[in-house]
């Protein structure tokens, strides 16, 4: 498959998922972590999010057609405080395929976006997400 028909997957997205933000997932984690700010007993630590614990269905995506994979690395942007008892809904997108290449490997870098939006529909979060397919 070459990239232009990889390219054709973008903008796929996977099913919605929803999650209940329950106090025990957070307070878990929050200890986990070594954090014990009060003002976790009412807001979800960010971190959770990053931990991936909440996860959705992926998107349609090409295969990897290259031996080896590994992480691209990741971004988040955080845009309200999300709540103890907030649904959160999870949407993945594929995004594209990037042909990074040079003389030494062949690499291609697959790029995806998952949003959360919470039970007014507002958006509280969002990831880019990178994977380095390497030959």
């Amino acid at each position: 498959m070459d990239l232009a028909e990889m390219n054709k997957f973008a903008g796929g997205k996977g099913k919605p998922s929803t999650w209940e933000i329950d106090r025990t997932l957070n307070k878990r984690f929050c200890e986990a972590i070594g954090d014990t700010n009060p003002k976790w007993d009412k807001e979800v630590h960010p971190a959770l999010l990053t931990s991936a614990q909440l996860m959705g269905e992926a998107a349609p995506m090409p295969p990897f057609t290259l031996p080896g994979i590994v992480d691209g690395g990741g971004d988040w942007e955080f845009f309200k405080p999300i709540h103890i008892g907030d649904k959160l809904t999870i949407v993945n997108e594929f995004t594209g395929v990037q042909d990074k290449s040079n003389e030494k490997r062949k690499m291609l870098l697959f790029s995806m976006r998952s949003t959360f939006t919470n039970q007014r529909e507002e958006l509280v979060a969002a990831s880019n997400g990178r994977v380095m397919n390497l030959g």
